[in-house]
């Protein structure tokens, strides 16, 4: 872990630290996922590369005993019956690009997108050269209103603005500068437009100190703001229950070494909310079983029942499903949310009317909550 990894896990606000390095694999992540107050912390850590198993939600508008028939090129018609709850459960897409690439690196292309609704709001985009390299950009375009919060650098000092040039004529500033002996990374900050931020961070370049202040330039200067375009996802979701808040959305693309996805939404609390994920499997299923009440299981549940035809695993707030067109599905829901969903059949009954639409990009949908 370098300079830049440790100020990042020190500050409690940074968008994304440097994902290569701070996820320790498949076990570390089984934790996080598998422990209800651990998944949280996760979240507001606000990290979205190298996730084995994510959360995501969503909801349709359906009027009561009339069928609704997703499809996807591909992909065969899923009849979804509406229910009286999801009737009042109208969102607006999870995922929109709301910030945009133009020159990247050699090799670099789009792959991982992250929406967050938590703290400070805000949208993300990275770029990467390849999973095994590690090399990485992120742009984060924050919500409208004022400056974000700097953070702290090691040792809990506050960190400070560094004197940069004008970017499109924008004022801009360093947060973490390339430094002379070759720094791989860095940290650029500049107001795109008035009340509005945006940040450029680069991960394990290569290059000069002034090799990497003109590629970070080069980038920040190409970027784009409000396309407002929204991404396909691999999934399609009814039933949500009504007045819920968006969480966050993921997806990785390849991003990190990942196929997966996220879309989250609470009910005003940790407490709260409704969980569901996606990721790309890899054959496993699930061997470990509950520990005893309120204790983790130490890995992938081992199914219990099957569910439209895949092994799963089901309790009345938690559903793994292996093996659904190429993915392992998690569902999970608690409080206010899960008492809405029991009425529509649980965690199970929302498994029942969601479809995942397989690896293929050219079967996803821009619109997965409907």
């Amino acid at each position: 872990m370098n300079d830049l990894d440790l100020m990042r896990t020190m500050r409690s606000d940074a968008p994304i630290p440097s994902q290569q390095r701070l996820d320790a694999g498949e076990k570390r992540l089984i934790a996080a996922i598998d422990e209800p107050g651990a998944r949280r912390s996760v979240q507001t850590r606000r990290r979205f590369g190298g996730l084995r198993v994510m959360l995501l939600a969503g909801g349709v508008a359906a009027a009561a005993g009339v069928a609704i028939v997703a499809t996807q090129a591909g992909v065969s018609p899923v009849t979804v019956h509406g229910t009286p709850a999801a009737e009042a459960a109208k969102y607006s897409d999870p995922l929109v690009a709301r910030a945009t690439f133009g020159w990247l690196p050699r090799g670099m292309h789009a792959n991982g997108y992250v929406a967050d609704h938590q703290h400070e709001k805000f949208f993300q985009v990275t770029a990467q050269e390849g999973a095994k390299s590690g090399a990485s950009v992120t742009l984060t375009a924050y919500e409208r209103g004022k400056e974000p919060f700097l953070g702290y650098l090691p040792g809990g000092v506050p960190a400070k603005r560094i004197p940069a040039a004008s970017i499109n004529g924008h004022s801009a500033y360093w947060i973490y500068k390339p430094n002379p002996s070759g720094q791989s990374s860095f940290e650029l900050r500049w107001q795109y437009a008035p009340n509005s931020w945006a940040d450029l961070q680069g991960d394990e370049l290569r290059g000069s100190s002034a090799e990497l202040t003109r590629t970070a330039y080069r980038i920040a200067t190409s970027a784009k703001f409000g396309d407002n375009r929204p991404i396909e996802m691999p999934l399609h979701i009814g039933g949500v229950p009504g007045g819920l808040s968006p969480d966050r959305t993921v997806l990785n693309n390849g991003a990190y070494g990942e196929l997966s996805a996220i879309v989250g939404y609470n009910a005003g609390g940790p407490s709260s909310d409704l969980q569901i994920s996606i990721v790309k499997s890899n054959g496993t299923i699930g061997t470990a079983v509950p520990n005893g009440p309120g204790k983790p299981m130490k890995g992938l549940p081992r199914p219990n029942t099957k569910l439209k035809g895949h092994p799963a695993y089901r309790t009345p707030s938690l559903l793994y499903v292996y093996g659904d067109n190429g993915f392992d599905v998690e569902i999970s829901a608690s409080g206010a949310v899960l008492a809405k969903l029991n009425k529509t059949g649980g965690v199970v009954g929302l498994y029942q009317r969601m479809t995942v639409l397989g690896t293929d990009p050219a079967n996803w949908t821009p619109n997965p909550i409907n």
